[in-house]
């Protein structure tokens, strides 16, 4: 009897601990080499309002349905390119915008007599906060620069139920035969919600946070001799941390028009599923193998099952396509091969694609 006891409390303890609060540190964020993939959507149908919120709260948005599917990659800072590396692997000179990860982010549109390429964002994390210090840019084709005036702390470390914190951030920057950009932006968090998330990648203890960000550009025109100041609509957005995810399980995104939110996307950790009626990686492709890795000088592709028609793509972190192939037949005892000696040492990605399908490796080059 003693011992059916024990069992019962026991099982009511594992319980408890599945629905208890739960901490998110610097070892949550992002780290060197994750490769995280994301689902997108913008389709709300029957799901719960995302502003619902509380203590031990459950939500559940395991009807989710993604419309498109990518993959986010991490970076060492060392592995960037050099002329981003000024401010941001400078510990002598610039202690305090050493980043610890970095990211290739979405480039900007192109505006008259500039042109924003090569876009990388630069990440500190601290046991006290996780910042955003700064990004590289190639600015008409020159490496720059641009760390943050004032940094911007996304994360204040320990998080807990209940939390708050702001912080104001800005940076500016001048661009040669152009004038001048520079930005200023509010960040407000609440932590104001803990408890149990459902999405159609798991059921996990999360935390809430709820962030709005107040921004506005400044932009000066040299040879117009004309400069402007213009609110950026405020952003509103709901994150659900989970312990040891490295980025938000799942982030709703919205803009905020004359007070009135107006919903814009939905991003959440997932796995490979059919996105838009094509398998991004279906029963076949996930059969492929790619080795050795890491390689020196061959890598090679095989696969157990026959695939016809493939094209192999070779990308560098920053997006770019360096080796393309076609393959009029791929299956077992046919192997092909891949020449990256020619290559600089460093992380790559390389995507099978045949008939909509897509699987995708990461590759290091030693």
């Amino acid at each position: 009897m003693k011992k059916y006891y024990i069992a019962i409390l026991f099982a009511f303890l594992v319980a408890l601990k599945g629905y208890s609060q739960i901490t998110i540190t610097q070892a949550d964020m992002p780290q060197p080499g994750d490769t995280i993939r994301l689902s997108t959507t913008t389709d709300t149908t029957s799901l719960p309002n995302f502003a619902n919120t509380g203590a031990n709260y459950t939500w559940d948005y395991s009807a989710l349905i993604p419309k498109s599917q990518t993959i986010d990659t991490f970076m060492s800072v060392t592995s960037t390119p050099f002329g981003y590396q000024l401010y941001f692997n400078n510990i002598i000179f610039y202690p305090a915008y050493v980043a610890t990860v970095a990211q290739v982010a979405p480039t900007p549109p192109s505006i008259p007599s500039l042109t924003i390429t090569k876009v990388i964002d630069y990440f500190k994390a601290t046991s006290a906060a996780y910042e955003n210090v700064g990004v590289g840019e190639a600015l008409n084709n020159v490496p720059t620069s641009i760390m943050e005036d004032t940094i911007d702390y996304i994360y204040r470390f320990p998080m807990n139920y209940g939390n708050s914190d702001s912080c104001y951030s800005a940076y500016h920057v001048s661009i040669p035969s152009f004038g001048y950009y520079g930005n200023h932006q509010h960040r407000v968090n609440h932590v104001d919600g803990w408890g149990t998330l459902k999405t159609p990648y798991g059921t996990f203890s999360a935390l809430r946070v709820t962030t709005t960000l107040t921004a506005s550009d400044s932009i000066y025109v040299t040879s117009f001799s004309f400069g402007i100041t213009l609110p950026v609509p405020t952003q509103l957005q709901y994150k659900w941390f989970v312990v040891g995810q490295h980025l938000p399980v799942l982030q709703v995104n919205e803009s905020v028009v004359l007070g009135v939110p107006v919903f814009s996307n939905i991003v959440y950790k997932d796995s490979a599923r059919m996105v838009q009626g094509i398998a991004q990686i279906n029963s076949v492709l996930n059969g492929i193998k790619v080795f050795p890795n890491p390689a020196q000088n061959l890598v090679y592709i095989s696969s157990p099952a026959t695939i016809s028609n493939a094209e192999v793509c070779l990308y560098n972190v920053m997006g770019q396509k360096i080796i393309q192939n076609h393959i009029n037949k791929l299956g077992a005892g046919n192997a092909v091969n891949l020449d990256i000696s020619a290559l600089p040492s460093g992380n790559y990605f390389l995507n099978v694609i045949s008939e909509g399908r897509i699987a995708s490796f990461k590759v290091t080059k030693e």
